[in-house]
């Protein structure tokens, strides 16, 4: 890893919130929305691992959203995405996670939105949720700014305020105990409800209507925006620096197939963007379509999505399924993440009925009423096609589904998490690794360099 010294000055800010259904998504994309039909070139990010979230500000914005997460990527990590991303851009607007402090330990910062603005030296707008509050508004205020005085609130955005009454009683006690500006208002509106789905929003693609929603609250909150009072703080945010590269030269263009479809979504941006750089070209492929795995692919991702939505359609093509194994058994390095790997188990049992599913591993796939969320960190315990034995890994896991009767061999043993099986992460066989882990490239470089070089081994061997 070569060390260069990145210095920018970035205008930007971070859209928080008092708490975790505060409107934090409706409202960071209205402004990117209102921003983009100015003229104005945004650039959005997401704190935290959240895939969902940026899918929404990816439309809004209409350029790909970028991740950013403490507790996953050291401070240098971070402000390297924050300055690789500021090309031809005007802004970076920064949503939060959860609410404003919450992050992974009650006492430390960690993990948190607020851990992030100190990092970047950023500004913070909070959004605050006000159904049924007035003067507590300015309590809440008040107790946010308090509680780190190294934070740098600069202004509010009240959502869901019932009508010019209830915004008028909130103006005067905001007014009255705090000097915090009001950026903006946004009034209730059952336009704006978005629908959701058991890991948290569901995906643009299965809404027609989400253009329609980012509209609406862009026309909505417009009016009551102080869009010039916004800019200024986004100018105001001071200049930043990184000493992280990622630098991997491979002279040798490889084909990995990649699948994205409505069933699975779930990449980060960076991640394919770091392959593209390692002079890898992504061939798309789609699990229902799509026939067979071309031979001019010397690697597969399968990323995390919804299998078992579509668990009756993903069994109807046994030609990809046959395709798939066939790589698989000719040692083609293959990795499935969350739903990747339940779509490589045996079998996926969901409301009541049993899908067939590829079967490199022999797991039967089941679901319960329990979410198993967490941040991962992995030891390797065995060579294989992402790491070595000893490396650390950091990730995040989230899903409702658990596997059993699974008998390969685990490589990671999980210091945090669950994993799959008894504290154990990373179904191995052949060259195929499935994991409930899912992994940020830019907090794991050798990730996607070991995943390159067995690539390249592939083809030659």
């Amino acid at each position: 890893m070569k060390l260069r010294k990145y210095f920018m000055k970035i205008p930007r800010v971070i859209i928080s919130a008092n708490n975790s259904d505060a409107g934090k998504t409706i409202i960071t994309s209205a402004i990117l929305r209102i921003l983009k039909n100015k003229g104005y070139r945004v650039q959005p990010f997401k704190i935290g691992p959240d895939y969902i979230d940026p899918m929404y500000l990816t439309k809004a914005s209409g350029r790909a959203c970028r991740n950013i997460d403490s507790w996953i990527m050291s401070k240098d990590m971070i402000l390297y995405n924050l300055i690789k991303s500021y090309e031809n851009t005007d802004f970076i607007i920064i949503e939060g996670v959860r609410g404003l402090y919450e992050g992974s330990s009650p006492i430390r910062d960690i993990g948190s939105t607020a851990h992030i603005a100190k990092i970047s030296s950023t500004p913070i707008i909070l959004v605050m949720n006000c159904r049924g509050l007035t003067k507590s508004i300015a309590a809440q205020i008040i107790g946010f700014k308090s509680l780190d005085k190294k934070l740098r609130i600069s202004g509010v955005i009240l959502n869901n305020v019932k009508d010019r009454i209830h915004e008028e009683k909130i103006r005067r006690a905001i007014n009255y105990y705090t000097n915090i500006p009001i950026i903006g208002v946004l009034y209730y509106s059952p336009l704006l409800n978005i629908k959701k789905r058991h890991l948290g929003l569901i995906t643009p693609n299965e809404i027609r209507e989400i253009n329609d929603v980012i509209e609406n609250a862009s026309k909505l909150l417009e009016p009551n925006l102080d869009i010039d009072k916004l800019i200024e703080i986004m100018n105001s945010s001071p200049e930043i620096h990184s000493d992280f590269e990622f630098n991997f030269l491979n002279d040798e263009k490889i084909k990995i197939g990649v699948f994205m479809d409505c069933v699975f979504s779930f990449y980060y941006y960076e991640n394919l963007e770091i392959l593209r750089k390692m002079n890898a070209e992504l061939i798309f492929i789609n699990s229902l379509s799509d026939n067979y795995i071309s031979d001019e692919i010397s690697g597969i991702l399968i990323g995390g999505g919804y299998p078992e939505v579509f668990a009756e359609e993903l069994e109807k093509n046994q030609s990809l399924y046959s395709s798939i194994k066939k790589k698989a058994l000719d040692e083609m390095p293959i990795i499935g993440e969350c739903g990747g790997l339940m779509y490589l188990c045996k079998s996926i049992n969901y409301n009541g009925r049993k899908y067939k599913m590829i079967g490199i591993f022999d797991g039967d796939v089941y679901f319960s009423d329990k979410v198993v969320v967490s941040y991962v960190k992995l030891e390797t315990k065995i060579n294989n096609i992402i790491s070595k034995e000893g490396d650390i890994i950091k990730g995040h896991e989230f899903h409702y589904s658990y596997i059993e009767n699974i008998s390969s061999d685990f490589v990671f043993y999980v210091k945090r998490g669950k994993g799959i099986k008894n504290k154990m992460d990373g179904a191995f066989i052949h060259k195929t690794l499935g994991m409930y882990t899912h992994l940020h490239y830019l907090s794991c470089p050798n990730v996607p360099k070991n995943f390159i070089i067995h690539c390249k081994n592939y083809i030659h061997k």
